[in-house]
């Protein structure tokens, strides 16, 4: 019973043992997985080896791809995967490849464009797989226009059944007509003619009708397109507008016909101290008024203005200005009354005078002195 027991235990603790050095399925790297003959173990005994390959797109940049379970546990993985290269497309002619993500690596993508002119014939994209390149490389081809229409009363050259980009045809229009819009027409990126074709169109303006003016030079009738007259008013009136006008390409004259306005001057005004004949309130071309000052007042400058072509009276209305004669005439008496009072004194003292000579006391009652008695006494003379 007790060599029972401890064979048992033996055995049991050989069982424990072995159990123990097995190793559990090891997890590799990034971008790696188990080979096929060791994917579907789950254990693997003591010694087991067991190798990893790298995911689909990714090849190895080196170290050992085998690992092996000594006492349970892996031995460290040496393997290192990184993703596959395409390398750089073959140059793509009238055209450009560009790498977004700036490699050329599993998983990238590269974008291709057409030069101005051209255009894709196949996939823009082609993405970087496992094998390489994933689609055939796109041609870039030129663009070509179709023969454009025909214009009326007109044509085009060169004709020809397709167009490359960036050929021109030049329009013509018949005798008697002229072309309406542009001359040439490119075949542009769209594939079609840029700008749109002209028209011929059949021009002639009206010969202008503007009264009150006269015709100095330019076109006769029948006025075509581009012919030029040139009008100028009648004196006593001013044109409105452009006195040279073109005929247009719709048959218009421009700018527009001008018309020739009568020439106005306005009223201008009373002046101090004297008045304006006659008096209205617009004056016509070459009406005169004249100026006239009060009585007392004497005219300076023109007593006559007349309504000018800049609708203007020339020359300025002149002034009244004070002629002096009350002065005067205060003058004139002042003088006077010297004069009769110098007379007055005169005839005064000649009378005194005269009665002196008669008479030995006149001088206190002419002169307001009393004479003394020595005085009254002398004998005149």
């Amino acid at each position: 019973m007790g060599v029972s027991a401890l064979i048992l235990l033996s055995c049991l603790g050989f069982a424990i043992q072995a159990q123990a050095q097995n190793c559990s399925k090891p997890v590799g790297g990034p971008n790696m997985h188990l080979k096929v003959d060791a994917i579907l173990q789950d254990t693997f005994v003591d010694g087991s080896k067991v190798s990893f390959g790298c995911a689909v797109g990714y090849t190895s940049a080196g170290g050992s791809p085998t690992i092996t379970c000594t006492a349970g546990s892996w031995s460290d993985l040496r393997l290192v995967c990184e993703r596959k290269s395409c390398g750089a497309l073959e140059e793509i002619s009238n055209g450009n490849i560009e790498y977004p993500n700036g490699d050329t690596l599993f998983g990238d993508k590269a974008v291709v464009t057409c030069n101005a002119g051209y255009i894709l014939v196949g996939n823009k994209e082609i993405r970087c797989g496992s094998q390489g390149w994933m689609d055939r490389l796109p041609v870039c081809e030129v663009m070509k226009c179709s023969t454009p229409g025909a214009i009326e009363n007109g044509g085009f050259s060169p004709e020809k059944e397709f167009y490359n980009y960036l050929d021109v045809v030049r329009y013509s229009c018949n005798p008697g007509f002229t072309l309406n819009g542009s001359r040439e027409s490119v075949c542009s990126e769209n594939e079609k003619f840029l700008p749109e074709p002209p028209k011929c169109a059949l021009v002639e303006c009206k010969d202008p009708v503007i009264p009150n003016a006269e015709f100095v030079e330019g076109s006769r009738p029948p006025h075509k397109f581009s012919a030029t007259v040139t009008y100028k008013c009648k004196p006593g009136y001013k044109m409105v507008g452009e006195s040279t006008v073109t005929c247009d390409i719709n048959s218009q004259w421009s700018p527009r016909v001008p018309h020739c306005r009568e020439l106005k001057c306005t009223s201008p005004g009373p002046i101090e101290n004297g008045v304006v004949t006659p008096q209205k309130d617009v004056y016509s071309f070459k009406d005169v008024i004249r100026y006239s000052c009060k009585d007392e007042f004497e005219i300076t400058g023109s007593a006559e203005s007349t309504c000018s072509e800049d609708e203007k009276f020339h020359p300025e209305p002149p002034k009244c200005v004070d002629n002096g004669s009350d002065t005067s005439r205060t003058t004139i008496i002042a003088v006077f009354v010297v004069i009769l009072l110098v007379i007055i004194i005169i005839v005064l003292f000649f009378v005194w005078r005269k009665k002196s000579k008669h008479s030995g006391y006149v001088g206190p009652t002419l002169l307001g002195v009393k004479m003394s008695s020595q005085q009254e006494e002398r004998p005149p003379g």
